[in-house]
């Protein structure tokens, strides 16, 4: 062995490990569905900045549903407020 060398010592490393094992999966087709967003997602490919987003009363949800169904303004989200 090596000075170097990096031990470390087994108990220590599993505690609180014990039998358990991680897994993670994907549903079927989730593979290429992952690809399909990282090319739409990809380098320029989207806006990083916050979304817009506009609140507005309970009594004026019809003109914040139109702002929301026609993008008006930019609007992504809207909050309604009582």
């Amino acid at each position: 062995m090596d000075s170097t060398d990096l031990i470390i010592p087994h108990r220590a490393f599993s505690a609180g490990l014990g039998e358990n094992c991680i897994v993670t999966t994907l549903c079927p087709g989730g593979g290429e569905r992952m690809r399909w967003r990282m090319v739409v997602c990809g380098p320029g490919r989207i806006d990083l900045n916050p979304p817009a987003m506009h609140q507005s009363q309970l009594n004026h949800i019809e003109a914040a549903y139109d702002l929301y169904s026609y993008q008006r303004g930019g609007v992504l989200r809207v909050a309604i407020t009582l």
